[in-house]
């Protein structure tokens, strides 16, 4: 897939229909995926759940998610990007929908595991896209495109207890899985199905041969960040409330309030994340970006008063969330075009292994040692991760040569 000259540049090009179908499969990713936690509190207690049952929820999707990610590298060069992005909408929008259904456990189970299988398909297949078509300027078009789940899941949250009040909590998996099926029509409609066409220096006749493999030390550092990025993010999203009210002693409403100040200000960084690797470099913002997450988690054992506390929140989204769709993108503008896919799902399956058991390591701590000194381990992690990508990872990831 080949973007046109900047000479060609409209108000409006292909290029920007590709971005903005893919933003919306994130969106409609996460008004699905996170309809649970909302609803999880009046699922448990119809079906009589456990807290451990409950939990498994949730790891059934994530077993689906990473599972998926292993054969979708094949896929997409086997059937196109356009055809699997919609299978993976209908997919998953039909295993939403089947909760009006599921009046058991087993069920459940199964339901959220096909819409982790299914969703698991989108971000290596959109990613790889946005490469393709914004060559050099991927880093601010997949920066743009990461923050549709932070746009989703806030919406999910009121919708999903609003329409779980009027009528009930499968009603809500069902209405808000339509919007995939009408996603999947439009991209139909809208996408072409255009093949990875290689066509970037690097994929010549002495590139076509490598495998992914031969990259291993492009992928290691980024593997590194990702981790990194989803051990911070599991962890400061499940146990933030939970410190702030058991520790800070707020009340739960001003705790969920300076909560949500974490993924708003990540809105912000994952639009801006582009631009600024663009002229500091992938090494130097993945790098700034977490030794100010390590930072930031710090001042949050230190600093007194709730002003000062919903401050740091502040900069703790946006450098956090920042780093990664500047991973995301270096890892594309890194590899071949017949590797893209399979190279973000290599980093993706590695990354979310990691956030499985990081909330399970981080209640622990907690649990040994109290939330400070838990926060500062995880503090302590982020410094020595941040030494080793800056030692390990090229200054700058070659960008594509096209444009858009």
């Amino acid at each position: 897939m080949i973007g046109v000259s900047r000479s060609s540049w409209t108000w409006w090009s292909y290029s920007y229909t590709v971005l903005l179908l893919s933003w919306f499969g994130w969106i409609c990713i996460y008004l699905t995926k996170s309809a649970l936690p909302p609803l999880l509190p009046v699922l448990s207690s119809e079906m009589e759940l456990s807290h451990a049952q409950a939990g498994m929820i949730e790891s059934a999707y994530l077993v689906g998610y990473i599972l998926v990610k292993v054969p979708v590298g094949y896929l997409v060069n086997r059937f196109g990007a356009r055809r699997l992005l919609v299978i993976g909408m209908v997919g998953y929008g039909t295993a939403s929908a089947l909760f009006i259904f599921a009046y058991s456990y087993p069920v459940v189970l199964l339901l959220r595991f096909l819409i982790g299988l299914f969703q698991g398909i989108h971000l290596p297949v959109a990613n790889a896209l946005l490469s393709e078509r914004f060559g050099a300027r991927q880093g601010r078009a997949i920066g743009f495109h990461e923050s549709g789940p932070n746009v989703g899941a806030t919406i999910a949250y009121p919708l999903a207890v609003t329409i779980a009040s009027v009528w009930s909590w499968r009603w809500a998996f069902l209405l808000l899985s339509v919007p995939a099926f009408l996603l999947s029509a439009a991209t139909l409609a809208l996408l072409r199905e255009e093949p990875f066409s290689g066509q970037r220096q690097g994929d010549g006749e002495e590139g076509k041969d490598r495998r992914l493999r031969d990259y291993v030390w492009v992928l290691l550092p980024l593997t590194l960040a990702i981790g990194l990025y989803n051990v911070c993010l599991t962890a400061l999203l499940t146990f933030t409330p939970s410190y702030l009210v058991e520790f800070r002693g707020l009340s739960l409403a001003l705790a969920g309030l300076i909560s949500m100040v974490l993924p708003a200000a990540g809105f912000v960084a994952k639009v801006s994340s582009g631009f600024v690797a663009e002229r500091v470099g992938s090494r130097n913002a993945i790098c700034g970006a977490t030794a100010l997450t390590g930072s930031s988690i710090v001042l949050l054992t230190l600093l007194e008063g709730d002003l000062p506390l919903a401050l740091n929140f502040v900069l703790m989204g946006l450098v956090l969330y920042s780093f990664s769709p500047i991973v995301y993108s270096s890892v594309t503008s890194a590899l071949p075009s017949r590797l893209k896919a399979s190279g973000l799902s290599v980093v993706t399956i590695a990354g979310n292994l990691v956030g499985a058991i990081s909330a399970t390591i981080v209640g622990s701590l907690i649990d040994a040692w109290g939330y400070n000194q838990a926060f500062l381990v995880i503090a302590g992690l982020v410094f020595l991760v941040t030494v080793l990508v800056f030692a390990t990872m090229r200054g700058k990831a070659p960008l594509a040569a096209h444009v858009l």
